[in-house]
């Protein structure tokens, strides 16, 4: 069996930070995302891609596929519990091992794995989400499930719980296959139909992978972005892993290597749609750099004649708010000016003011650490 196979990963258009990564090795691919807030949730991603690359694909099969999860999981639990910056953290896990014939997948959380096959697209994984159990129980349709406000909780998660099974399956494959591994910043804001189109129109993997994450960015790029295609192609048509993403003198590949904005290094090569997007929508491309650090809570401001600024809570949610420009303007007002406030008055004021804050930040808190224990 021949394969070739492009990645991208974005940290998408709101979030300053990527926790999503991504595993690519002859064989063996994986897509994961983060959660958790400040570092945690890159952290949990990148070990779960890391607790993989001891499998070999030519040799293992889904008892050792379950095992790798399994111990991954409980790794990231213990160090989830010994570093009090990590504690919390999770991710989901969405891997497929290529054997002759066949695929292995083994699946935890509401990344997707999907299946293209002569114009048909077929969702090879079912969402541990709670809109998800709601749509396989008929209380919610698929569409409701695209808009419910409760979408991104999920059910079930690596680093939650120390006894965790994920889903496994074996899926027969063969030439002309294309399979796609991606994070639900892609199918939170590209429709199925859409997908299928983009893998029909794109003949490499990395096209479709680039294809495919601007798409996502188009579409409002709310959380971050990971995708990764697989063909199955005759023995003449295979060179390998394509694309400059999923180049590597060893063959495998941990990514992203650019996490968010407070990073710095060389610019990375494989991140051309995000650019291209960022350009077309007016926003200002931050260059794309190695990782060095923790995430950043800064906000992104977009000029204009409205002000937005997005920022990032240390949960998985983000927020935008628009705040209009207000040029000042000269007083029409001619009538005898206002007698000044007495000290009293403003000593009286300025309490008030201080207790306002007080009480503000601690709503924020609160609600920053209710949202970031939350899946």
């Amino acid at each position: 069996m021949h394969l070739r196979a492009g990645v991208v990963s974005d940290r998408g258009l709101i979030r300053p930070v990527n926790e999503d990564s991504f595993l690519v090795r002859r064989g063996l691919y994986a897509v994961c995302d983060g959660m958790g807030g400040a570092r945690a949730g890159e952290v949990a991603s990148e070990m779960a891609c890391l607790g993989l690359i001891g499998l070999d694909p030519a040799s293992s099969g889904k008892k050792e596929l379950r095992t790798a999860v399994v111990n991954t999981n409980q790794a990231i639990v213990s160090r989830s519990l010994t570093e009090d910056h990590l504690l919390g953290m999770g991710t989901t896990l969405t891997a497929v091992m290529f054997k002759e014939g066949s695929l292995i997948l083994a699946h935890i959380g509401d990344s997707r794995a999907y299946l293209y096959r002569a114009g048909d697209l077929v969702q090879l994984t079912n969402d541990h989400s709670w809109v998800g159990e709601m749509v396989r129980r008929g209380e919610l349709t698929v569409e409701q499930a695209a808009v419910h406000p409760h979408r991104s909780v999920i059910t079930r998660a690596l680093g939650v719980d120390r006894e965790i099974e994920p889903d496994l399956d074996e899926i027969g494959i063969g030439e002309g296959d294309r399979v796609l591994l991606c994070s639900d910043g892609l199918i939170g804001m590209v429709p199925d139909e859409q997908i299928a189109m983009l893998l029909a129109e794109n003949h490499s993997p990395q096209e479709a992978a680039s294809a495919l994450t601007e798409a996502a960015l188009a579409a409002g790029g709310e959380d971050n972005v990971t995708v990764v295609v697989v063909d199955v192609v005759p023995e003449e048509g295979a060179d390998g892993d394509a694309g400059e993403d999923a180049e590597a003198d060893e063959g495998i590949v941990v990514g992203p290597t650019d996490r968010g904005f407070l990073s710095q290094g060389q610019p990375h090569r494989g991140r051309k749609a995000g650019a291209a997007v960022r350009e077309r929508l007016g926003l200002k491309t931050t260059p794309v750099v190695r990782p060095v650090g923790a995430g950043s809570n800064r906000g992104l401001r977009v000029a204009g004649s409205t002000e937005k600024t997005v920022s990032r809570s240390t949960g998985e949610s983000a927020s935008v708010s628009e705040v209009p420009s207000v040029a000042a303007l000269p007083s029409t007002d001619q009538g005898p000016a206002a007698p000044a406030p007495s000290k009293k008055r403003g000593r009286r004021a300025l309490v008030t003011a201080v207790a306002v804050v007080v009480v503000l930040a601690a709503a924020i808190g609160g609600f920053a650490a209710y949202n970031s224990s939350v899946y």
